[in-house]
């Protein structure tokens, strides 16, 4: 057998594409057929997400143009009431800070 060192560019590049050719597909045999351990899954229904199953019609009543008005007041109301408790909260903790440097009227 001669040495890799006699061999020509042309040679080289064959004997490298020869050695490296099992390896590069050992990748893709497969065995043929599945462990019997992961034939139960193969068994079971698929879970697929259904294309055409579109989701009912809301049944719960659209709110009147009254109960909007209502529910808004409602919601505004509330955010009032929050909006003065969050300010003090944070006047409280300025407060002690910057006490010393000036007044608030």
């Amino acid at each position: 057998m001669m040495s890799p060192r006699g061999l020509s560019t042309m040679g080289r590049t064959a004997l490298a594409a020869a050695l490296l050719m099992p390896l590069l597909l050992g990748g893709c045999t497969t065995t043929g057929t599945t462990p019997t351990s992961d034939n139960a899954q193969y068994g079971a229904a698929y879970n697929y997400l259904p294309v055409n199953d579109v989701p009912h019609d809301d049944q719960r009543p659209v709110l009147t143009t009254e109960q909007q008005e209502k529910l808004r007041k409602e919601l505004a109301a509330v955010r009032d009431r929050q909006v003065p408790a969050a300010v003090k909260a944070t006047a409280a903790k300025s407060a002690p800070a910057s006490s010393s440097t000036s007044t608030v009227k």
